[in-house]
């Protein structure tokens, strides 16, 4: 994560990568507030970067939503899973769901 932040910057996108992929590890080792301040920082740079309606955003938005839902934080995690599901039938089309 620091050779990705210091070359490729705060803001690339294969940093958001690491920060969603130690927010994984933090989230299993049951470190919940931890993984949810990597998980947001992923989000924030796929919404800069990516979009706000991109597919990998979509993914995030339920990563997200998943570990507000395991906080207990379910109105939260609702929004961020519709969120997620309103991108996936743009993108996708409501028939592929």
């Amino acid at each position: 994560l620091a050779i990705r932040e210091k070359v490729l910057g705060e803001d690339h996108i294969d940093t958001a990568t690491s920060y969603n992929n130690i927010g994984l590890l933090m989230k299993g080792m049951g470190e919940l507030d931890d993984a949810l301040v990597l998980y947001k920082k992923c989000l924030a740079i796929e919404e800069k970067v990516l979009g706000e309606d991109h597919i990998t955003t979509a993914t995030s938005y339920n990563n997200v939503g998943s570990l507000m839902a395991r906080m207990g934080k379910l109105d939260d995690a609702l929004v961020l899973f519709k969120k997620c599901l309103a991108i996936q039938e743009k993108v996708l089309g409501e028939d592929i769901l």
